[in-house]
């Protein structure tokens, strides 16, 4: 008579694992909560990054502009006829040369039309009435000015005779800062980009190390459970299979009788 096999049915009983719900469950929050974190403080720093290159640029535009208005106004001090002076061009070009992210550097007179010019097609052509307006509004205050034209900002600085009287204007056109979400903007902050990806995926990997090691505890005790809720099976299926022998052996011994 065949026995069914329950010793191999309860060994083949397998503890509980860890399961990705469970892990999502205990982890997830702070795995959202990290992941935040990194965006915000990408995002911050991003926008001081942009912030810094920007005011970098300007005050090397602005130092270029104030070493050519100190020696334009050098020279008209000596009683040198600007119009004549052949140097200021030799002058704009070398700035132009030296610093690789100006457009073109000009020198204007008070009606803002170009006397030296880096871009020789426009000396004699005026000035857009927009940047016309701001070099006059910063004649006024005696300070550097600027304005943003068709892509490009300019910025200038007065020219004042021995008398301090505005003889003119010099400036400088670069390319004004990109959109954050231009293409050349996102392009310039790609390394962050990508530091701030590996960040993400390796706090993926630490939350779910995390949750493992946080969950271990109990599925241990689940698993010690298991151990002795199948050897209590094992026990008893012992039992059960002692009796049945005994029963098997008492009808061997009746069926001889017989």
């Amino acid at each position: 008579m065949s026995q069914p096999d329950f010793t191999s049915a309860a060994r083949a009983t397998q503890a509980p694992r860890p399961t990705f719900s469970a892990l999502l469950e205990v982890a997830g929050l702070w795995w959202l909560i990290l992941c935040a974190g990194v965006l915000l403080i990408t995002a911050l720093l991003l926008n001081v990054h942009d912030g810094e290159v920007q005011r970098i640029q300007q005050s090397r535009v602005a130092l270029t502009v104030a070493e050519l208005q100190e020696s334009i106004e050098t020279d008209a001090a000596l009683g040198l006829d600007l119009a004549q002076d052949r140097a200021i061009q030799s002058r704009l070009e070398a700035a132009l040369a030296a610093d690789k992210t100006l457009h073109a550097i000009d020198m204007v007179n008070v009606q803002g039309v170009a006397m030296f010019s880096t871009d020789r097609g426009a000396i004699g052509e005026r000035w857009p009435a927009a940047a016309l307006a701001a070099a006059q509004a910063g004649a006024r205050r005696t300070a550097t000015w600027s304005a943003n034209i068709d892509g490009e900002t300019i910025t200038g600085q007065p020219l004042r005779n021995a008398f301090g009287e505005v003889i003119g204007h010099v400036s400088a056109s670069y390319a004004a800062p990109p959109a954050s979400l231009s293409l050349i903007a996102l392009r310039a902050s790609m390394p962050l980009w990508i530091a701030a990806a590996v960040s993400l995926l390796a706090l993926t990997l630490i939350a779910v190390l995390a949750a493992r090691w946080a969950l271990a505890p109990q599925y241990r005790a689940l698993n010690a459970e298991a151990e002795g809720a199948m050897h209590a099976t094992l026990l008893a299926v012992d039992a059960v299979r002692a009796r049945q022998n005994d029963c098997l052996a008492q009808l061997d011994a009746l069926e001889a009788a017989e």
